[in-house]
C-alpha cells in the first residue's frame, strides 16, 4: 500500500470508531463509488468557468478524502481550493486532468486496505 494515496493510520482510527455500526469497510466502498461524482462536479465548475463552483467542489471532496485518510487527494483539493480563490481555472483544469490517476491508485490502495483488513 503506498502510504503516500492512503493513510493507514485515519482508516484504523475510523475502523474503531465504526467498530460498532458494522466496520469501515461499507464506508470504503460508497467513497468509491462516489468518487466519478466528485470529478464530475469538478469537470462541470471549469466547462463552467466558475471558480466559486470549483472552490465548493473540491472543498466537498477535500472532506470526504480527508475522512478516510486520502492524503494526496486532500492535498490536490486543498490546491484547487487556493486556484479557485486566485481565479486561475486554466492551473486547476491541469491539476483536474491529473485526478483520474490518483484516483486509480486510491481505489487501488483502498481495496487491498479492505483484503488486509476483512470484516
Amino acid at each position: 500500500m503506498n502510504n503516500e494515496v492512503l493513510a493507514p493510520m485515519m482508516l484504523n482510527i475510523k475502523r474503531q470508531e465504526m467498530q460498532d455500526r458494522g466496520g469501515v469497510n461499507w464506508l470504503i466502498d460508497l467513497f468509491i463509488s462516489e468518487l466519478p461524482n466528485y470529478l464530475k462536479e469538478l469537470e462541470l465548475a471549469i466547462d463552467i468557468n466558475d471558480n466559486e463552483e470549483l472552490y465548493l467542489a473540491a472543498h466537498k471532496f477535500k472532506g470526504s478524502c480527508s475522512s478516510l485518510g486520502a492524503d494526496d487527494l486532500v492535498a490536490t483539493c486543498k490546491q484547487l481550493e487556493n486556484l479557485a480563490k486566485e481565479e486561475d481555472l486554466a492551473k486547476a483544469a491541469q491539476i483536474i486532468e491529473e485526478i483520474p490517476k490518483k484516483i486509480e491508485l486510491l481505489i487501488a490502495a483502498m481495496k487491498q486496505d479492505k483484503i488486509d483488513h476483512p470484516e
